[in-house]
């Protein structure tokens, strides 16, 4: 089974007169930009391969040069296009990192084993992630439960078995023990 798609970023608008964009991206490592095995994804669904000349940071994102693309005009059709690559073609992370795309969709279980639900989303904040967990089985009345992502409440993650084991209460899954 391939991979899934993984986007680095969206095409915002064209910048300049040269045929270079803006692209919005979340990427911590603009490196991974210069893959190989870049594709550029469009509206239609359509996937071409991209091939990148150059980046640089700007507020809010990156200007890239694509070759191929030199002017204004070919820029400008390229806005709304998504930059994709499969996810193994990914650097390798260390053992304690994940990519957003391997941990979403993941079941979630509490210290005492319940399931709580799935990972839905991954929001930023200026301090930290925060996991949002979905309820599953159409239980009425569960609201969504979202989570820091610090030791206190994220207990494991194991991708090969597909699920995170959390602590709700953020006690980093100790317990109080009675004297």
């Amino acid at each position: 089974m391939e991979s899934p798609w993984v986007v680095l970023g969206e095409v915002v608008k064209a910048q300049g007169l040269r045929g270079e964009v803006k692209v919005r991206s979340e990427i911590v490592d603009p490196e991974n930009f210069l893959l190989p095995a870049l594709f550029l994804r469009c509206a239609d669904g359509t996937c071409k391969p991209l091939t990148v000349e150059r980046y640089r940071s700007q507020k809010g994102g990156f200007v890239l040069s694509f070759t191929g693309c030199e002017s204004i005009d070919q820029a400008q059709a390229l806005v709304g296009c998504e930059l994709v690559c499969r996810g193994s073609r990914l650097p390798v992370l260390s053992d304690d990192e994940y990519y957003h795309f391997q941990l979403l969709g993941l079941s979630v279980f509490d210290c005492q084993g319940e399931e709580l639900g799935k990972l839905s989303e991954i929001m930023q904040t200026a301090a930290h992630e925060i996991y949002v967990i979905k309820p599953q089985g159409g239980r009425s009345g569960d609201d969504e439960l979202l989570l820091p992502v610090v030791a206190d409440y994220i207990i494991n993650i194991d991708l090969e078995a597909g699920k995170i084991v959390v602590d709700p209460a953020g006690n980093g899954g100790l317990t109080e023990l009675s004297p």
